[in-house]
């Protein structure tokens, strides 16, 4: 009994370390909503979408469910993206490592295309989980990356390590990085509880990317 007792912890304890578990099995677990659909707010949130390039996503059509939410949601999406005045590339960095740590793998996967259009490289990506053993991270992203863990972690952000990003990044900033990070790692919650999926990268798209 002790060694299957053992056993179950070691296999737990793999699983708590993973970078961005695919543990979601069968989804949703609630509908899909359709093109088709008869609610104003759901069929403005798609209308919206497409004349932004992309067309409704998986996540977009399980949050249409609540189709006033969704819209409501897009819009913070929208603003933290377009409207934060921190460098995109370091947005992407501490939303793949938030969403990383969250486990959310449909946000992880998304938001690791728009990375790389933004300079992040294939190579830092890969060595995100061990980041703090890598040298491929300027002093810079590094505060970002501890920052991110710190904010996972079940103490929270000390002062050294909030000090250190005071070092790079005004109030502002610091402020939209914090609420980029905890909007994607909510954003990972909902997708890990309802089973969203991602539907594969929309290659070749320009939605959301660097340009």
């Amino acid at each position: 009994m002790l060694r299957v007792i053992l056993s179950v912890v070691a296999t737990v304890s793999v699983v708590a370390t993973m970078p961005v578990a695919a543990q979601q099995g069968p989804g949703p677990r609630v509908p899909l909503v359709q093109d088709d659909t008869k609610d104003p707010d759901a069929q403005a949130l798609f209308k919206e979408l497409r004349a932004r390039g992309t067309a409704p996503l998986n996540l977009h059509r399980t949050y249409s469910n609540a189709p006033k939410l969704a819209r409501a949601t897009l819009a913070v999406a929208q603003a933290l993206r377009y409207d934060a005045i921190v460098s995109r590339s370091d947005k992407e960095l501490i939303i793949l490592r938030a969403t990383q740590l969250a486990r959310g793998d449909c946000q992880f996967g998304q938001h690791r295309r728009l990375a790389l259009s933004c300079g992040i490289t294939e190579e830092q990506i890969e060595s995100l989980p061990k980041w703090r053993e890598s040298k491929l991270f300027s002093d810079r992203q590094r505060a970002v990356l501890a920052f991110a863990d710190a904010m996972a972690s079940a103490d929270g952000v000390d002062d050294a390590t909030f000090d250190a990003m005071k070092a790079y990044y005004s109030n502002q900033e610091i402020v939209e990085l914090t609420m980029n990070a905890a909007y994607y790692v909510a954003s990972s919650y909902i997708s890990r509880t309802l089973r969203i999926t991602a539907e594969g990268n929309p290659k070749g798209g320009a939605y959301g990317v660097c340009k």
